[in-house]
C-alpha cells in the first residue's frame, strides 16, 4: 500500500517504499474504573474515561536503509506532539508524538519499519476551522443610509407635496407622500447633501427602497449626474424600486420625485438603501445600525466529539461588559454589567475663589449680610463703613482701612462678591469654605473678621473671629448656621498667637457643619502649605435642621470690625476659596471597551487577550469555561453587552474533532 504521512509538517513517506499496515483504531481508548467491594463477586462501575490513543504504522524499506533510518528519526524525534496527517483523510489530523522504540527489522530486500504513534487526547481534528457569528448581512453589500428603519432624518418638501412619517410596525417607519393632481412634475420629498462623505466622489452608486400606493417615479436617487430610468413599479403591494447611476465630486442629494400632472400621488416608502456599485441589493443595515447583528449565534459542531471554541468580539463603540450564555447554562462574563458608558458623578466646583492681589470682579462694599446689625438693641447700630486696599503683605490679600473716627459700636469695611451656583443649577448643595487669615490681637485691642455665606435675605454660614473682652488677650471663634450660634469657643493663644497665618475651613456635608481652625506654615500661605503645626481647633459636627441644611448662598462677604475707638487687631484675609462639593455631573467614562478593540475568548486555554495582549485583571473565576465546550450538533450563544452600549461583532472559531 502506497499512502502519504506527514508529521510535523514533514512527508515522512519518501523515506518509506510501502506500507504494510495502518493501526488507527475505533473511537477512544476507553477505561473504566472498577472498584472492588469487599469480598464480594465481581467489581462495582465507578466510572469510564478515556485513555491516550495509539496509532501504529508498519512499513517497508528496502533501499537506503542506513540513510533513511537516521532521517526518519530525526523526523520522528519531537518534545511535544505535532500534527500527523495520513493522506486518505487529509482533512483531519491527530496531535500525535511517536513514542516507544522505532523497530526496523532488518531482512534482505524486505525490511520491515514499525512506528508508535502516541495520541494523547485520542481524537482526530479537522484541519479546517469553522466559524459562525452574528452578521448575517456580513455579505451584502453595506447599505450607506443609516437607520434606515426608522428613516429618522431631515427631509425638505419638493412642488407641494405633503409628507408625514409613519409606524409600519413597531421597528420600522415609512414615508407616506401625497399630491393632487396637476402640480407638475418633480414632487415629492429630498434629504439634502445625504450621500456627501458616504459616496465617494466620481463613484457609481444605486438607491432603492420597498414601496407601494399610487404614483409615477420620476427620479430615485442621487440628483446630480448620470442615471439610468428607475426601474420597478407601483402597485398596491409592497414591491422594490431602484436607480442607478454615476456621481462626480459635487452635493450628494437624494430625490424621491414623482410625476403628478396626469395622475395624484399617493405612496408609502420604506426601508431605503444607498450603496455603491450599480447592481442595487436586497435591503440590509447599515452596520453602525443595532440590527445589522443579531443577539443569538448558532454555532454547528459536526463533528462527534466537543471541542473549545475561540471567540472574537469586535467593539464597534463604548462598551462595559462582554457576556455570552449558552444553552448548556454556561456563562462566559468579561467586565462588569454595572458599567455606565457615562455616569452621575460627584466633583467639586469652584463657586468662588479670589486671592486678593487685586480688586476682585464685581466686588460691593459696605454692603452683605450679617447676624450683627446692632451691639445690644437696635438703636445702638453696628454699620459697614471705610474700605479696603489689595495688599501684598507676605502674599496678597484684602485689609482694612478704618475711619479716623467711630462714631457707632462696632464698625468697618466690608467687600461683598457674588458665588454661581453649581453646574446642576443648586446653591444649597454640600460645600467647603476656606478662608487664610491673619489675626493679630492684643490685651487691648477689639476687633473682628466676620466671613459669611449669604443671600439676599439673610446669612447662611458664618465663621468669626473675634476679639472681644477689653483688658483680656482673649480671641474667640463663633459659627452661625442661618442666624443661629451653633458654636463658640475661646481659642487657646499659645497656639492661636500673634504673627502665624491661620486658615478657616467650613464644610456643610448634608445636614452636618464642620469647622477646623489650622495653622499656615512659616513663610507661605499657599493652600498646599496649610499644616497642623499645633492641634487644631476642630468643631464637634453641627447638625442642622432641614431648613438651615437648606439654606441658599448667592454670595459671600467680609466685614472687618472694630468696636467703637479702642484698638483694633492686624487683620487680613489673604484669600478666599468656595467649592461646592458632591455636585453630580455627567461625565463619559472610558469604558472598559472602546471602539475598535479586539477580545479575544480562548476557552481552552481558559485566556482573554484584549488587542492581542493577554488581560488578567478581566474577572476569570466563575466562569463557566467547561460549559463552553461545543458539543456534537447545535448550540445557541446568546450576546450581552452594557444596557447602553451598541451590539458589537461576534465570531465563534472552531475545529471539529472526531472519535
Amino acid at each position: 500500500m502506497t499512502m502519504a504521512i506527514t508529521f510535523n509538517d514533514i512527508n515522512i513517506s519518501k523515506w518509506i517504499d510501502g506500507i504494510l499496515l495502518v493501526t488507527r483504531n475505533v473511537g477512544q481508548n476507553r477505561v473504566p474504573q472498577l472498584d472492588q467491594v469487599g469480598r464480594s463477586d465481581g467489581k462495582m462501575f465507578s466510572y469510564i474515561r478515556a485513555d491516550e490513543g495509539t496509532i501504529t504504522v508498519t512499513a517497508i524499506v528496502r533501499t537506503d536503509v542506513n540513510k533513511k533510518r537516521r532521517l526518519l528519526a530525526d523526523a520522528l524525534t519531537t518534545s511535544t506532539p505535532a500534527k500527523l496527517v495520513f493522506a486518505d483523510e487529509p482533512d483531519v489530523y491527530y496531535n500525535a508524538i511517536s513514542t516507544g522504540q522505532i523497530t526496523l527489522d532488518e531482512a534482505y530486500l524486505h525490511n520491515t519499519l514499525t512506528i508508535t504513534f502516541t495520541v494523547p487526547d485520542g481524537i482526530a481534528h479537522s484541519v479546517a476551522t469553522q466559524t459562525a457569528d452574528n452578521t448575517p448581512y456580513k455579505d451584502v453589500p453595506v447599505n450607506l443610509y443609516l437607520n434606515s428603519r426608522t428613516i429618522g432624518d431631515g427631509y425638505g418638501t419638493n412642488n407641494g407635496a405633503e409628507v408625514t412619517v409613519e409606524p409600519f410596525d413597531s421597528t420600522t417607519n415609512m414615508w407616506h407622500i401625497v399630491a393632487p393632481q396637476g402640480s407638475g412634475g418633480f414632487c415629492g420629498i429630498y434629504i439634502g447633501g445625504y450621500g456627501n462623505g458616504k459616496l465617494p466622489d466620481n463613484s457609481d452608486w444605486s438607491y432603492s427602497a420597498d414601496i407601494k400606493g399610487t404614483g409615477k417615479v420620476q427620479t430615485f436617487g442621487i440628483e446630480a449626474g448620470d442615471k439610468t430610468p428607475p426601474v420597478g413599479t407601483i402597485g398596491s403591494e409592497w414591491s422594490r424600486i431602484s436607480q442607478s447611476g454615476h456621481v462626480g465630486s459635487g452635493d450628494k442629494t437624494i430625490t424621491m420625485y414623482f410625476d403628478v400632472a396626469n395622475s395624484p400621488l399617493d405612496v408609502y416608502i420604506k426601508l431605503p438603501k444607498l450603496q455603491t456599485g450599480k447592481m442595487p441589493s436586497l435591503w440590509s443595515p447599515n452596520p453602525a445600525d443595532p440590527e445589522y447583528y443579531t443577539d443569538t449565534i448558532t454555532v454547528h459542531n459536526g463533528g462527534t466529539y466537543p471541542v473549545d471554541p475561540v471567540i472574537t468580539a469586535t467593539m464597534h463603540a463604548d462598551n462595559g461588559l462582554i457576556a455570552f450564555i449558552n444553552n448548556q447554562g454556561g456563562v462566559l462574563q468579561f467586565g462588569n454589567p454595572e458599567e455606565a458608558d457615562g455616569v452621575e458623578r460627584k466633583h467639586s466646583e469652584v463657586a468662588r475663589y479670589e486671592g486678593f492681589d487685586k480688586e476682585p470682579a464685581g466686588a460691593a462694599y459696605n454692603t452683605g449680610q450679617t447676624n450683627s446689625h446692632y451691639y445690644y438693641i437696635k438703636a445702638q447700630k453696628n454699620v459697614m463703613e471705610g474700605s479696603v486696599k489689595y495688599a501684598d503683605d507676605d502674599g496678597s490679600a484684602v485689609e482694612p482701612v478704618f475711619l479716623p473716627t467711630n462714631s457707632h459700636y462696632w464698625e468697618g469695611p466690608s467687600l461683598h462678591l457674588k458665588t454661581t451656583n453649581a453646574s446642576n443649577g443648586s446653591n444649597t448643595g454640600s460645600l467647603i469654605a476656606k478662608w487664610r487669615y491673619k489675626f493679630n490681637s492684643s490685651v487691648n485691642a477689639l476687633g473682628a473678621i466676620e466671613m459669611t455665606l449669604d443671600n439676599d435675605t439673610g446669612v447662611a454660614y458664618q465663621v468669626i473671629i473675634r476679639s472681644n473682652y477689653a483688658g483680656k488677650d482673649d480671641v474667640d471663634v463663633q459659627v452661625f448656621a442661618g442666624s443661629t450660634l451653633v458654636f463658640q469657643q475661646t481659642l487657646n493663644r499659645s497656639v492661636f498667637s500673634n504673627g502665624r497665618y491661620y486658615e478657616a475651613k467650613l464644610t456643610k456635608l448634608g445636614s452636618t457643619l464642620n469647622l477646623q481652625l489650622a495653622g499656615i506654615v512659616q513663610g507661605g500661605i499657599k493652600p498646599s502649605e496649610v499644616v497642623t503645626r499645633n492641634p487644631p481647633l476642630i468643631m464637634p459636627p453641627i447638625m442642622l435642621t432641614s431648613d438651615e441644611a437648606s439654606l441658599p448662598i448667592t454670595g459671600a462677604t467680609l466685614w472687618f470690625q472694630r468696636f467703637e475707638n479702642y484698638p483694633y487687631p492686624d487683620m487680613g484675609v489673604y484669600d478666599m476659596d468656595i467649592e461646592w462639593l458632591n455636585v453630580d455631573y455627567w461625565t463619559d467614562l472610558k469604558n472598559r471597551f472602546g471602539a475598535g478593540d479586539v477580545v479575544t475568548i480562548d476557552v481552552a486555554n481558559r485566556q482573554i487577550l484584549v488587542n492581542g495582549v493577554i488581560n488578567t485583571n478581566l474577572q476569570m473565576i466563575d466562569n463557566d469555561w467547561k460549559k463552553f465546550r461545543l458539543l456534537p450538533g447545535d448550540t445557541q450563544i446568546l450576546t450581552q453587552r452594557s444596557s447602553w452600549a451598541q451590539p458589537y461583532e461576534v465570531e465563534v472559531a472552531f475545529k471539529e474533532a472526531f472519535l
